[in-house]
Parts: C-alpha cells; structure tokens; sequence
C-alpha cells in the first residue's frame, strides 16, 4: 500500500496598495489563503499592505471580520467553507500556526478544532527575512508585512526561494505595470 503526498511549494504573497478595492482585496486575500485550509500551492500566505493599507484599522477589522466568519468544519457540513488538513501539521505548520516570532502579534489566533480541524489565523508584524517571511507554511494561516512604497513590497515578495505566485491589488495602471515588470513569479 503506497501513499504518495505530493505538492509543488510556493511562499505566495498579495500585495495591496492604497489605491487597490479594499473589499475585493480582502474577498480575494481571504479565498486565497484560507480556501481548501490555505494547503494550494498558489494560497495566499503573505499580505504586503502598503502605506495607509498597512496602518488602516477599517481595513484589519473587516480582514479578521471575514476570516472570523468563515465556517470551520468536514466536509459533511455543505456550509463549510475551511475544511480538514490533509496530513497532521508539519513542524513548520505548527510553529507557524501556535508561534509568534519577535514583533509579531495575533490579530486572529488560529485554534485547533479537531484532529486536522484548524480555524484560521492572521498574523500581524512579519519582519522582513523572518521565518514566517521565508518559509511555506501549508495550511490556513496568514501574515501581514508592511511595506512603505510598491518598489519594497515587490522586493518582499521577490525575497523568497518560491515565485510560483504572486499577487497585486492595485487600481492604479502605472502600479500594474511596475508589478508586472519587477515580479518575479
């Protein structure tokens, strides 16, 4: 009986500008890291904000808002929308998912429901080159890093060994195309 758990990797980040659709960012940043319990290759599990994105208030409350909301459960509950782990966690999961590294803190601690029942957790503070800034952690949690400017936060998203995604809400055309030009995905 051979059991095979395959999976490309990825480090996959969302940046959001100022200028982006703060409700659709957040619709997307949400569906991305904690569908399928964040464990896709493409998962979101980093979001550089920018600027005023980063020090907004309205912003974090409707991001832990639609995390908080989201229904944990089997998949013999038709309503839920995050479902089990497929494997028990990795060490790196599970440091991800009950760790805080220095400088961070929870804007949505993520708790262990069931045997590979976990909801889903935000951190907030990321550092650049941290563990949590390098390193794939498959499963439904996501950190917020900051970035002053699109330039650092496409250096922050290019900091990784990864590149298999990227992403970039911005409504601003010359944003899109800098991206465009510089990502490296």
């Amino acid at each position: 009986d051979l059991r095979i758990n395959a999976e490309t990797s990825g480090k996959n980040a969302l940046i959001i500008t100022p200028s982006a659709d703060r409700d659709l960012a957040i619709a997307d940043l949400v569906h991305s890291a904690f569908g399928h319990a964040g464990q896709k290759c493409s998962a979101a599990s980093l979001a550089i904000l920018v600027g005023s994105t980063y020090s907004s208030e309205r912003f974090r409350r409707q991001l832990v808002d639609a995390a908080a909301s989201l229904v944990v459960d089997w998949p013999t509950n038709l309503s839920a929308t995050v479902g089990p782990l497929t494997e028990d966690p990795s060490d790196k999961l599970l440091r991800a998912l009950t760790t805080l590294e220095p400088g961070e803190r929870w804007l949505l601690k993520p708790r262990r429901i069931d045997d590979r029942l976990w909801s889903p957790g935000i951190k907030d503070g990321v550092a650049p080159g941290s563990f949590f800034h390098r390193t794939e952690c498959f499963g439904p949690v996501l950190g917020l890093m900051r970035a002053e400017t699109l330039d650092e936060a496409i250096e922050l998203q290019n900091a990784t060994d990864f590149g298999l995604t990227a992403g970039l809400h911005s409504l601003e055309p010359r944003e899109v195309r800098s991206w465009i030009d510089r990502v490296a995905a």
